[in-house]
């Protein structure tokens, strides 16, 4: 029985030991893999600062047209509304004009067409007397 324990204790001891080293070979294989992210991590990063600076660059260029856009569109907007506002005016002033004119032009026809009556009723009236 003593003979079968140890057996067993030196197949378990065995085991271990395997064991142990199977983890040694592994973790030596991890910490390979992590030295090569961190290389992997390390390139991506230098070459992506040069990317992220133009992307910087880019995104002020890009802030410098919005505003230029804003200022041309601020510039159209004013001019759209002096246009309408002259539009306006202008016929503000038709309708100034019109009713200005309009009444001594209707009076004036009326006087006329009063008189044109008249005449024409006396040379008709001295016809037929």
């Amino acid at each position: 029985m003593d003979t079968l324990r140890s057996i067993i204790e030196l197949i378990a001891l065995v085991s271990v030991s395997a064991l142990c080293i199977y983890l040694i070979v592994v973790l030596i294989r991890v910490k390979d893999l992590l030295a090569l992210l961190q290389k992997d991590l390390g390139e991506i990063g230098e070459k992506a600062k040069p990317v992220l600076e133009n992307l910087e660059t880019i995104t002020g260029h890009m802030k410098s047209v919005s505003e230029k856009v804003d200022d041309q569109v601020s510039l159209v907007k004013g001019s759209l509304e002096s246009v309408k506002q002259a539009a306006d005016n202008f016929v503000a002033l038709e309708e100034r004009l019109q009713a200005s004119i309009e009444e001594p032009v209707m009076r004036l026809g009326a006087i006329l067409g009063a008189v044109v009556n008249r005449v024409a009723s006396f040379f008709g009236g001295t016809r037929t007397t």
